[in-house]
């Protein structure tokens, strides 16, 4: 299975349907990056520690936040990769399965943690072979567990090539941060757009 991760090419995908549809993704990303940075703020004004219940309160919302984010942008990055353009209706088929995400998303974060404990390779290892779980559900139907399992067979054998992904996606992403955050407004469809092209070509092997 060598080779089957086409980094240039998704990343190429990623530009051109940018492009294509800036106006777009600026505002899909202002929509859902106003009420992130609101809580955000929220957070950061309060005294750091403790056992606020504020702060507890918070920091899950901005964590179910930004899952709920997540989700949208992969549901649309799915519709312009199938369709050529943003499809409603599959982002309103999306209710369904906001509960088994959210609990994928849990999952992932915890596994991916402890594996950081232990040494950081693990927690690296974990998160390339289980990157795929968000498009399994959201595509695919699944629930958490069947979702971990197709991802760790669907990842086998390519764990060099996929971490080579994910070092080119969070390099652009660190790239797009720097000028005060700006440039995430590219970076951030781009990314998505190229991990749902190559989700896309691993899911139709054999």
């Amino acid at each position: 299975m060598t080779g089957r991760v086409r980094i240039r090419d998704s990343l190429s995908f990623g530009w051109r349907t940018f492009r294509r549809n800036t106006l777009f993704f600026m505002v899909l990303l202002m929509i859902l990056g106003i009420p992130l940075a609101i809580l955000g703020a929220l957070l950061g004004g309060l005294p750091p520690g403790g056992a606020d219940p504020s702060r507890l309160l918070l920091e899950v919302a901005l964590w179910a936040l930004r899952s709920l984010a997540a989700m949208v942008i992969i549901v649309v990055s799915l519709s312009f990769l199938d369709r050529g353009a943003f499809d409603m209706e599959r982002l309103k088929r999306m209710k369904p399965l906001l509960i088994p995400y959210i609990v994928r998303t849990f999952l992932f974060f915890s596994l991916v943690s402890v594996g950081v404990v232990l040494l950081v390779v693990p927690g690296v290892f974990i998160a390339i072979r289980f990157q795929f779980t968000p498009y399994l559900i959201i595509d695919g139907g699944m629930g958490p567990i069947d979702a971990f399992k197709a991802a760790w067979a669907m990842t086998r054998g390519l764990g060099l090539e996929l971490f080579l992904l994910l070092l080119s996606i969070i390099g652009l992403n660190i790239l797009g941060a720097v000028p005060l955050g700006l440039g995430l407004l590219i970076t951030v469809p781009v990314t998505f757009l190229a991990h749902a092209m190559v989700y896309r070509d691993l899911a139709s092997l054999p």
